[in-house]
């Protein structure tokens, strides 16, 4: 199978899922496709309506620099503490300042109550 890529964009992990599951049953996907879903399902830690609704905040902050791509590493991983948000944004060229970083955390707590057990 040639795959053509069409557009790049970061996914969220309920986004992933959507998406592979909109292809079909299990037997007419590829085992890779099969696979993703798997770790999908198991890694991802909000509903996709959660999930849009906490990017959509982030976004909001409109913190100079950070990229999507970054956003949506925080809404897939849900850091549990400033340290673990740090290292999530360690790579982003932004430069963050400290109020920032609390901004973040603060919309982050919000969502922690609705994570997937």
């Amino acid at each position: 199978m040639d795959a053509k890529i069409v557009k790049k964009e970061p996914l969220s992990l309920p986004k992933v899922m959507k998406i592979i599951q909109g292809i079909g049953k299990k037997e007419e996907r590829a085992e890779f496709q099969n696979k993703v879903l798997d770790f999908a399902k198991k890694a991802a830690k909000l509903k996709e309506s959660d999930t849009e609704k906490l990017l959509g905040e982030l976004k909001e902050l409109e913190i100079l620099g950070l990229a999507d791509e970054y956003l949506v590493q925080v809404v897939n991983i849900m850091p549990a503490d400033l340290s673990e948000l740090k290292a999530v944004l360690a790579s982003s060229k932004a430069t963050i300042s400290p109020d920032n970083f609390k901004k973040i955390q603060d919309v982050i707590i919000k969502y922690k109550d609705k994570e997937a057990k």
